[in-house]
């Protein structure tokens, strides 16, 4: 024994050889604890549960230090099926005495398995419901949980208890005492379940006396309808009313006799006549039948050839959509016309002429009819031979590739002021737009990325410098593309290439000139031959 002030060895002196404390009531204290502890182990090793923790919860109130009492207090709570309790007094004691503590070994069996873990947390949760249900008053549904918990963990007495108590309430007192036998063999000295033990005997007794009283009373009645006496060496038992009842055979024999009837009825007759009715109704919905086939046939036909009819409809219908309607012919031949117009007369109206060769197909072909490769200038779009007139593709053709490359250059243009403007949003838009007319455009490309990496978009900046250095390598970009990716999507704008950039642009706008007067020349030819190709093919379309 230790002194509770200093911790020092104590000797049989009433005080501590160290400090001078006073130890004479902490011994009695400690020595009564040990008692409580002794007591609590002989009723655990007998199986007297409820008594060895009272025992040992005294213990624990003399002398919370007592590591060896909260141990086997843990021990008893997990006997009685209430681990939550049991861990908290393990992990108490394992706070107390750190080192060296039997406690480690209890938690670590506990802990090592989860899923018993699981099922100990799940019937608590499941007590706790059908607690829930027996205040309501839903004793069936508390009985049902209550089965449940004892089946996931059979050692919970609060669960036999309250399940005996349960079936006490019911007046199922066979149940009952069923129940709390089992919880008995667990806590052989538990006061609640002897208590109901006693409860569920006395309303099994009292049942059994009532019973007894019934059969009794039925007996008294059965011999007062006889009587006995003695003829010789024998017993003669003679009843008082020995008449026959009147009017009782009659209705029994009328009874028998309708019974027999009926029998006859349901064994002979309606068999035959069930048959008949069933052949009966055979042969009808066999002709109904023949008659749905011949129906269905004609049906079949009829819709075959309503098919055909619809599908002739709709291809002429789509043959005059296609030469008189918004899409057709006629109207892209006038879209083609306003846009070699408008060339003629507004040659630097390159996006205005764009928009109307664009308007010309439509939604007609998509954007996959379109073949675009990296280093070609515009967009080379096939034309369907077998719809387009060869004067109306060739007009096309020169009219696009014409415009493309002056569209995508001023698109260019507009997009490098928004740019150096901080207008981003509005630069990515038309970049964007002359990457569509000329994919392979490496100037639209770069400062297409540019803008984006501006505008704080650096994934799709890094995207665009990447296609740049992998796809066009040999660009003037290229080298800027790959400095851009190496330092973080960084730019370039220095003054020289503003001034090569500018010496470029003078240089297209002399070349431009140039081909525009050369253009006005072929676009009269080829826009004569087109109109009166197309005057033919309409009059024979209109034949």
């Amino acid at each position: 024994m230790r002194c509770f002030n200093c911790g020092c060895e104590l000797t049989v002196n009433d005080f501590c050889t160290n400090c001078g404390a006073d130890i004479k009531d902490y011994r009695r204290i400690v020595r009564l604890s040990n008692q409580y502890y002794n007591d609590g182990l002989v009723k655990a090793k007998v199986r007297d549960l409820s008594g060895a923790v009272l025992s040992l919860r005294a213990c624990l109130k003399l002398n919370r230090m007592n590591v060896d009492a909260r141990n086997l207090l843990g021990l008893v709570y997990f006997e009685m099926g209430e681990a939550v309790a049991a861990l908290t007094e393990w992990v108490v004691s394992k706070n107390i005495k750190p080192e060296k503590n039997i406690a480690d070994d209890f938690m670590e069996e506990v802990q090592s398995n989860p899923s018993r873990l699981t099922t100990i947390n799940q019937s608590i949760k499941k007590y706790n419901q059908a607690l829930l249900y027996a205040k309501q008053g839903s004793l069936d549904l508390a009985v049902i949980q209550l089965k449940k918990v004892l089946q996931m963990n059979p050692n919970l007495v609060i669960a036999y208890e309250l399940l005996g108590l349960l079936y006490l309430e019911s007046e199922e007192y066979k149940r009952a005492r069923r129940i709390l036998t089992l919880a008995s063999k667990i806590d052989c000295n538990n006061t609640r379940i002897l208590y109901y033990l006693r409860e569920a005997e006395e309303g099994i007794r009292a049942r059994y006396a009532d019973e007894g009283a019934g059969s009794s009373k039925k007996k008294s009645v059965t011999a007062s309808d006889s009587f006995t006496y003695m003829s010789g060496n024998e017993t003669i038992i003679q009843p008082i009313n020995t008449g026959e009842k009147k009017g009782v055979s009659g209705i029994i024999s009328l009874i028998i006799g309708v019974a027999i009837g009926c029998a006859i009825m349901f064994f002979l007759v309606l068999p035959a006549r069930l048959r008949a009715v069933s052949t009966q109704m055979n042969d009808q919905l066999k002709a109904v039948s023949d008659e749905l086939t011949a129906k269905n046939a004609d049906l079949v036909e009829q819709d075959k050839r309503i098919e055909a009819l619809q599908s002739e409809n709709d291809t002429v219908k789509a043959q005059i959509d296609e030469l008189t309607g918004s899409s057709g012919m006629e109207e892209r031949y006038d879209h083609l016309s306003d846009a070699a117009l408008n060339y003629m007369r507004e040659p630097d109206d390159v996006l205005g002429t764009e928009a109307m060769l664009e308007s010309i197909l439509g939604d007609s072909i998509s954007q996959n009819s379109a073949i675009s490769s990296i280093g070609v200038s515009s967009n080379a779009v096939t034309l369907d031979p077998a719809v387009y007139s060869e004067s109306f593709r060739n007009l096309y053709g020169y009219l696009k590739g014409e415009v493309a490359s002056k569209a995508a250059a001023t698109y260019i243009d507009r997009g490098r002021e928004e740019l150096s403007n901080d207008e981003y949003q509005s630069a990515i838009a038309d970049l964007l737009r002359a990457t569509e007319i000329d994919p392979g455009s490496d100037e639209a490309w770069y400062y297409l990325a540019e803008s984006y990496k501006e505008s704080g978009d650096s994934v799709h900046a890094t995207q665009i410098y990447s296609k740049i250095v992998n796809e066009m390598a040999d660009s003037e970009y290229a080298e800027r593309s790959r400095r851009s990716l190496t330092n973080g999507a960084a730019t370039d704008n220095d003054s020289t290439q503003t001034d090569q950039d500018n010496a470029e642009d003078t240089a297209a706008e002399t070349d431009e000139a140039l081909a525009q007067a050369l253009a006005a020349q072929a676009l009269q030819q080829a826009t004569a031959g087109a109109a009166a190709s197309d005057i033919n093919t309409l009059e024979g379309a209109a034949q």
